[in-house]
């Protein structure tokens, strides 16, 4: 019996993500669209780096960082679970002086964000394998070893920890009830940001959200995969011929039985299993003599001029159904972007093949930017970013500028008193930011750190982008000497070298083109040095020619043939030729993460309740404040508007944050049933969000029937006295009367 399409899918998909050749899959679409992407989106490998460097600190940081969390060899298995799940999860933890960066797939995690769009909670859950000792719990085990399941919980001032023996639940509901950790521990989040960037793949045009490539296509990867299935069926039944003759069967197969059974020496010297067969009652090579089955032989004598003897063998497979699954493998193949590697059959020359697979190449380039552009280098960009801030902690330590204190709601007994305390604060918090960007800045210039400073200097721009190390097709020597014809003829043109060099290195960036340039290019400066004289000699010649219209005055004299702007020029081009360097872009602030502010990171230091929010909160409109027909807004009927109350002050749309389209939200921020409120642990449920059993059974009407979860034990001892009193109706009553 066939599984449902459902399952089936699902199995095709988890058999190319684990590589299980076992799994009874026999369409290969999925695999080898998997295999492309791979081959076009990694090529020779990935170079990380970051788009500024004054110092080159940055890229060996994230060099060293990328080799030690061994991002290249992990970046296959990552490739298949963004594909088939559409979206994951890159998320990064300090471990003492490093950071380990991992990968969490679509059923692993889940991100609530805020009002704002940002991340304001991940949960992520995870397994691991304990060795099996003599307390051990028994479970499921592999390896020798018990399984066990990790659940963070991870915001912005703190991040739960929980191990358990069963896996756990992201839902909050009655079913994690059961959800007991063996272990659970709260640490406080140094970080003061969430350290995490969700990548998706094909993003829908509205929310935060995204699918795979296979989702859409699955009734017709299964399909596909019934399709190969029967083929290989036919394959396999019909593909031995079969001999058809007039002769009987003993005239053309020889059985084998005529031949004597060769025991071996083990048997004739009376060795023997009793479980297995034995040479001495039977032949080594099974039923049939030693020959083993019945064989057609070489050569058929006697044969007469009435015998027939052919061999018939059938189409197991028909050209319309080989066609038909072939085609139907393109068009998949098509609609997902890639190409059919065997089914180019306009491919002529290697050029042509070559320009097929740039559709490939492009899906593959489309699908990096949303798994490496926005995914993986906004991670190592907020990994930079705590660097920075590292530096500047550890310098204003080793300096002796220590930050000032933050006030505490819980010192100040006076509302007043507190905010006249905050806005000391912050005065002075300026001040002391100031004071420590300047140090920074007179210690960077004159290249003198004080000792005990640790971190990545800041270095404005915090971006961080990636590269090929190599293409998938290498150019040939003919395309390299092409290439550089056109860099010659831009330069011809006025060209600067950087824009020019884009066309022979379109992999390195400006900078790396400006430290390209540190020679001396000699053409470049022979024909400028040439340009200079032919304008200078020009002007020599106009000193000496008079003016048609002015017989007295040399033609250089008419303001309308002025040379010296173009000599400026050519001394402007020829000095940059010569002095290309690298710019220095300030970073804008756009890639720092939601991280808590001063006050409320000193309040999470000391383990005190923090405000994570935006302090964005939805005040909805009073109750007929509309301005329709018939509304009581700001008056009764019948009377001006001008004569009401007027209503609260409307805030502007700029400060009050509205959810994106599709987006998950950690708090309502309405006001539900839980204010403020992220997903809670069993232990954290809030009294009455559980009722167990049948909705009418909570009613109002039957209110008073069932215990309510915050009565008391007398309550529920009266109730209990009340129900062994077997109530006896008004017709019973008068029987017994």
């Amino acid at each position: 019996m066939s599984q449902p399409k459902p399952e089936r899918f699902r199995r095709i998909l988890e058999s190319a993500r684990k590589r299980d050749g076992t799994a009874g899959v026999d369409t290969m679409v999925v695999n080898s669209h998997l295999s492309q992407m791979r081959l076009f989106m990694l090529r020779q490998g990935l170079e990380f780096f970051p788009a500024q460097d004054t110092f080159g600190f940055r890229k060996s940081f994230l060099a060293a960082l990328i080799q030690e969390n061994e991002i290249d060899s992990r970046l296959e298995g990552i490739i298949d679970d963004f594909l088939l799940d559409g979206k994951g999860l890159w998320y990064f933890r300090p471990v003492r002086d490093t950071y380990r960066l991992m990968w969490f797939s679509k059923e692993n995690y889940r991100a609530y964000y805020d009002a704002a769009g940002e991340l304001e909670e991940v949960e992520l859950i995870y397994s691991f394998t304990v060795r099996d000792g003599l307390a051990a719990v028994p479970g499921i085990a592999g390896d020798g070893g018990s399984l066990r399941y990790v659940k963070l919980q991870v915001r912005r001032d703190t991040i739960r920890e929980s191990i358990t023996t069963e896996k756990p639940s992201f839902d909050a509901g009655i079913a994690s009830l059961n959800y007991a950790p063996n272990s659970t521990r709260t640490l406080r989040n140094s970080l003061g940001f969430i350290p995490g960037v969700e990548a998706f793949n094909n993003m829908r045009s509205t929310g935060m959200d995204a699918t795979g490539d296979f989702d859409w296509l699955a009734d017709h990867i299964v399909t596909h995969d019934e399709l190969i299935r029967n083929i290989r069926a036919n394959i396999t039944f019909y593909g031995n011929p079969t001999l058809v003759s007039s002769r009987p069967k003993q005239d053309l197969v020889e059985s084998g039985d005529g031949e004597d059974m060769r025991p071996t020496i083990s048997s004739q010297a009376g060795f023997y299993a009793a479980n297995r067969p034995s040479t001495r009652v039977s032949s080594p090579l099974g039923s049939g003599g030693g020959g083993g089955g019945v064989k057609v032989p070489r050569i058929i004598a006697n044969i007469e001029a009435t015998d027939r003897v052919a061999y018939i063998t059938p189409d197991a497979v028909s050209g319309d159904q080989n066609l038909y699954a072939r085609q139907y493998r393109e068009e998949l193949r098509n609609a997902m972007g890639g190409v059919d590697e065997l089914g180019i059959s306009s491919g002529a020359t290697a050029y042509e093949i070559k320009s097929l697979y740039g559709r490939a190449a492009t899906t593959a380039a489309r699908k990096c930017r949303g798994l490496l552009t926005y995914g993986l280098c906004k991670l190592l960009a907020l990994v930079i970013y705590h660097e920075e801030r590292i530096f500047r902690d550890s310098f204003s330590a080793a300096i002796g500028l220590e930050p000032p204190p933050v006030p505490m709601r819980e010192e100040f007994p006076d509302n007043a008193q507190f905010q006249e305390a905050i806005a000391q604060f912050q005065q002075v918090y300026q001040e002391y930011e100031a004071t420590l960007e300047s140090k920074i800045r007179e210690a960077v210039q004159a290249r003198q750190l004080p000792p005990g400073v640790v971190g990545l200097i800041p270095d404005g721009d915090r971006k961080v982008e990636w590269r090929w190390k190599g293409p998938v097709f290498e150019d040939s020597t003919e395309d390299i000497l092409n290439s550089s014809i056109v860099v010659r003829n831009l330069q011809e043109l006025g060209v600067n070298s950087i824009e020019a060099l884009r066309y022979l290195f379109p992999d390195k960036t400006d900078e790396e083109r400006s430290a390209m340039l540190s020679g001396y290019p000699f053409r470049m400066a022979q024909a400028t040095q040439q340009s200079i004289g032919t304008f200078l000699s020009l002007i020599q010649n106009m000193r000496q020619v008079p003016h048609p219209q002015a017989p007295d005055l040399p033609l250089l004299a008419d303001p309308k043939l002025d040379l010296t702007p173009y000599v400026y020029r050519a001394l402007e081009f020829l000095k940059r030729e010569l002095t290309y360097a690298g710019q220095y872009n300030d970073g804008d602030g756009s890639g720092d993460p939601a991280a808590l502010d001063p006050i409320q990171r000193g309040r999470a230091d000391r383990g005190l309740p923090v405000d994570t929010s935006d302090g964005s909160v939805f005040v909805p409109d009073a109750p007929g404040s509309g301005l329709f027909p018939g509304s009581s807004g700001f008056g009764s009927a019948g009377q001006s508007l001008a004569g009401g109350v007027p209503g609260a002050p409307r805030q502007l749309e700029r400060d009050a944050a509205i959810p994106a389209p599709g987006v998950l939200l950690g708090s309502d921020p309405t006001g539900g049933p839980y204010p403020g409120g992220l997903s809670a642990s069993p232990g954290e449920l809030p009294g009455g969000s559980v009722r167990l059993g049948a909705a009418d059974l909570s009613v109002p009407t039957n209110a008073g029937l069932f215990p309510a979860p915050a009565d008391t034990g007398a309550e529920l001892q009266q109730r209990a006295e009340r129900g062994r009193q077997r109530r006896v109706s008004a017709k019973r009553q008068q029987r017994k009367s």
